[in-house]
């Protein structure tokens, strides 16, 4: 059975924003293994804006740092590509028919994700073309992947 872990940036959520999170963790885990890593946001002292991609680069080596063996891993960009909620289940059951094990979705900070961590990737992931708090990505993203496991499964939540 395949695996989805879904490893983001930053630490704790609001308490509404993770009640969803929780909500739809929950609804998922009962279709397919979810677990949701969190890796520290690097922070830049006052006054140092310039130093963004050494920040983003420090953050990238950490999230590559937690990234299993073998996983096939999946970044969030705004760049990736955008599916329907039938294609995200149709792409999942072709990776589940395919035997992939565990898929790794990558959810970066407020400055996005280091190109480090897009380079060379089977799969760039997006949500659509507008931008969203990154707490608020989580919950969207678990939201789409309980939603494209009942359409695999043929739960009646997908209408």
């Amino acid at each position: 059975m395949m695996k989805v872990t879904i490893l983001a940036v930053g630490r704790g959520m609001e308490p509404a924003i993770a009640h969803l999170a929780k909500d739809y963790q929950g609804r998922l885990r009962r279709l397919l293994p979810v677990e949701l890593l969190e890796v520290a946001e690097e922070r830049r002292p006052p006054g140092q804006a310039g130093r963004k991609e050494e920040a983003m680069a420090k953050e990238g080596r950490r999230i590559d740092s937690r990234l299993p063996e073998g996983a096939l891993v999946v970044p969030l960009d705004g760049r990736g590509e955008a599916l329907s909620s039938l294609d995200l289940s149709h792409r999942l059951q072709k990776l589940m028919e395919e035997e992939v094990r565990e898929i790794v979705f990558v959810i970066g900070g407020p400055d996005g994700l280091d190109p480090s961590l897009l380079a060379d990737r089977s799969w760039i992931f997006s949500l659509g073309p507008m931008t969203y708090p990154h707490m608020l990505v989580r919950v969207l993203l678990l939201e789409q992947l309980y939603r494209a496991m009942s359409i695999i499964k043929g739960i009646p939540y997908h209408r």
